[in-house]
């Protein structure tokens, strides 16, 4: 019987031929050799899955996986159907792993107990410039069996223990297929928090570490994850609404936790609230109609409840809360016309 290897290592890959072999010569460097890469063809148009197949033919851990286009979230449940490693972990084939990655990964796996979890940190990279972002350093108090996994995954939410980004998880894959979860398909931006919620959720024992697993390179040409369209819009929307009007609900929680998510939903309208400003720039007038349907819809009422802070756009604030956003953004695009930005 065929040994499986420590590592299973998910790629989405979608035109990113440009990015390609720095993604996969970031793997292949790596210290810790026992690993396989499903790369999952996602049926782009460029010669990303030619680069990723001249790479297999030198390197058998490869193994390439094609189907119809179906998006992100769509490849990476494709890549967690095939993979064979007792851990996955998932990577961008815009983004590369860090040096040592893997190895830093299973010295924490090891060292603790081979959790459900592992949480790292990562390296953000704008414009050249490098900035590190930590797994928390959660206190003893977090890992108390007396909390529910709710109450440790609202904690952990609460005090940014962890990024959203699902290539900061290492995640044993016995546990994964017997969690039920997968990445959504109805979501068209911010599936990685979905996941990472849900995962995080579902984990009897995890566990922080302080490498960097993975480069983050924020908006790149053809990224994957920089395109924002009304459908993205629409379902990150959709998805926070559910979460903070009903998902919460079925929490079981007690009332210093639903504090918790009550001061996080005060948050998230608050910046909804500042975001309506920049809803007329570079956009349609049928698209901004559409969204102001959302934002009447979901958070009309929220909104029209929260104080008048001082914060961004705090002089639009009176508007949202007198005339309502569709009043505020016919006169935000009126004002615009005059001055001639639209």
């Amino acid at each position: 019987m065929e040994k499986k290897p420590f590592f299973s290592i998910g790629v989405p890959i979608y035109n990113t031929e440009k990015y390609m072999a720095r993604c996969l010569d970031s793997i292949l460097c790596q210290s810790f050799a026992d690993f396989e890469i499903v790369a999952v063809d996602d049926g782009g148009s460029d010669s990303s899955i030619a680069i990723v197949k001249e790479y297999a033919a030198k390197d058998s851990r490869i193994k390439i996986v094609s189907k119809e286009n179906g998006g992100l979230p769509a490849a990476r449940n494709t890549a967690i159907y095939f993979a064979q490693g007792e851990y996955i972990y998932f990577l961008d084939s815009d983004d590369t792993m860090c040096e040592d990655a893997l190895q830093n990964a299973y010295n924490g796996i090891v060292e603790n107990g081979y959790p459900d979890l592992l949480h790292t940190g990562f390296v953000r990279v704008v414009d050249g410039k490098e900035t590190l972002v930590p797994a928390g350093n959660p206190d003893e108090n977090f890992f108390q069996p007396q909390l529910t996994k709710d109450e440790r995954w609202i904690k952990m939410w609460d005090k940014k223990l962890t990024p959203n980004q699902v290539m900061t998880k290492f995640i044993k894959m016995d546990f994964l297929r017997a969690s039920g979860v997968c990445f959504s398909t109805r979501l068209f931006a911010q599936e990685d928090s979905d996941f990472t919620f849900n995962i995080c959720r579902k984990a009897d024992t995890m566990a922080f570490s302080d490498f960097y697993a993975f480069k983050y390179f924020k908006n790149q040409e053809n990224s994957m994850s920089t395109v924002w369209s009304y459908k993205s819009i629409s379902s990150v929307f959709t998805r926070w609404h559910n979460f903070f009007w009903c998902d919460v609900n079925f929490y079981r929680l007690n009332d210093e936790y639903r504090a918790v998510v009550a001061k996080q939903k005060t948050k998230f309208l608050r910046q909804i609230r500042a975001g309506i400003a920049n809803l007329p720039f570079g956009r349609s007038d049928e698209e901004i109609e559409k969204i102001v349907v959302l934002l009447e819809t979901y958070f009309e009422r929220d909104i029209r409840k929260l104080p008048i802070t001082k914060d961004r756009y705090w002089f639009l604030f009176p508007f949202y809360k007198i005339l309502g956003i569709r009043k505020t953004v016919k006169l935000l695009c009126f004002a615009l016309k005059l001055r001639g930005q639209r």
